[in-house]
């Protein structure tokens, strides 16, 4: 299902245009700018400034060949500054610190905010993954086992797996390009524009461990279309298992880069303000540690 692709093509032009003099957000945990629009429910929604257009994208169930409902947006941004991250204290992505991504995502004044990647510990269990948010470096460890997406001073993405040596490497760089956001979760389910075969998603152990691969579950995926382009994906009543998570995205746009984040109740997109797919209980959302968000840089003089 690729809707619209040609006029978000031209609408990736126009906004290019108009954005060349876009302000770049500070690289540290400041908000974006003040945004104006509500939430307004059905199948999709614009949201359009000279700075940032998101496009989201709501399929029920029944409407759809992949028998799961799946939830959309397309966002296009003209610096990548406005590709951020926060976490719930406000200071450390490797706090215990838990709240819910709709309140986490008007705090920051996001357009569109979504759950990170799991970088705290809860409930006992100790997280090791290499965490490094808005350039700043917060634990400098690796999970073994787990792939890592890299998303450069440019806005651009680049995943490792876990075959790699991703603890002898400079995590810090890519290319000569400064690392600005940093997630080890996955797995990777395309990589440079290639789909990841079914054996290798299909392996427990290429996964975190509660990701269960084999079955559907609710999931969250964010992906790199092109320069300064973007989309992020998440499946709700059925779910969808990984494979079949890497088909659907790849359905809607032809993406370069394909990373899973956290999944299910965590899996939570918030477009405007409001929590736009259906978890189980949207009253009260579950709590997490961290968002991804896009923001918009439309400051008034």
């Amino acid at each position: 299902m690729k809707k619209g692709i040609a006029l978000i093509a031209m609408m990736v032009l126009l906004l290019s245009a108009a954005c060349a003099d876009a302000r770049v957000l500070p690289m540290d945990l400041s908000p974006g700018a003040p945004y104006e629009g509500k939430y307004q429910p059905g199948t999709e929604q614009v949201y359009e400034d000279p700075t940032i257009r998101v496009e989201r994208y709501r399929v029920d169930r029944v409407d759809s060949a992949w028998t799961c409902a799946y939830y959309y947006a397309i966002i296009t941004i003209a610096d990548a500054s406005q590709l951020r991250t926060y976490p719930a204290d406000g200071e450390d992505f490797c706090s215990n610190t838990k709240i819910p991504v709709n309140k986490l995502a008007k705090r920051m004044n996001a357009v569109l905010a979504i759950n990170g990647d799991f970088p705290a510990t809860f409930s006992g269990n100790t997280s090791n993954t290499y965490v490094l948010r808005q350039g700043q470096l917060y634990r400098d460890t690796v999970e073994p086992g787990l792939d890592m997406l890299i998303i450069d001073e440019d806005g651009d993405f680049h995943i490792f797996t876990r075959d790699e040596d991703l603890e002898g490497m400079d995590k810090t760089q890519v290319n000569g390009k400064k690392a600005v956001n940093v997630f080890q979760f996955g797995p990777a389910l395309v990589i440079d524009g290639q789909k990841v075969d079914d054996e290798t998603l299909l392996d427990q152990s290429h996964s975190p461990a509660h990701a269960h691969p084999h079955q559907r579950e609710q999931r969250m995926v964010i992906a790199q279309i092109d320069k300064l382009k973007y989309m992020v994906l998440c499946v709700a009543h059925w779910g969808a298992d990984l494979p079949t998570m890497r088909d659907l995205a790849m359905s809607i746009a032809d993406c370069q880069n394909v990373f899973v984040l956290d999944g299910g109740n965590s899996a939570q997109m918030v477009f405007l303000g409001t929590i736009c797919n259906n978890t189980e209980n949207n009253t009260d959302p579950r709590k997490i540690a961290d968002i991804i968000y896009f923001a918009s840089a439309n400051f008034e003089d």
